[in-house]
């Protein structure tokens, strides 16, 4: 009679499962050391904190271009106010100039276009 070489034969299970217990090395059939690894919150701490410092970079260096951009705008905001100043003066020096007959006789003798009124 030929031997019955599958797993339903119940004396072929019990042959494989003592093998199987003779092959483990001595450090396996003792009491396994727990495994070591890295507390899940460790993980998730050095996951937060190098999120957080790209957060912080990202967010400085915004919040530095936005203040040198504020600075410029009020640098900008006082040339353009003193700009107006001078052009309102101009405009009313040159109302003055067109309208104002002392004016013009004087503007006139600076220039050396001077009229002379003696004739």
């Amino acid at each position: 009679m030929a031997a019955s070489i599958y797993w339903d034969n119940p004396e072929r299970l019990k042959k494989v499962s003592q093998t199987r217990r003779r092959r483990r090395p001595a450090t396996q059939t003792a009491k396994a050391e727990p495994k070591r690894t890295t507390p899940w919150w460790l993980s998730v701490a050095v996951f937060t904190a190098i999120f957080g410092m790209l957060l912080i970079s990202i967010n400085y260096r915004a919040f530095t271009e936005m203040r040198e951009e504020a600075t410029q705008n009020t640098q900008l905001q006082s040339r353009v106010q003193s700009l107006t100043d001078e052009n309102l003066q101009l405009q009313e020096e040159i109302h003055s100039i067109k309208t104002d007959p002392t004016r013009i006789e004087r503007e006139t003798r600076r220039l050396g276009l001077g009229l002379d009124t003696r004739r």
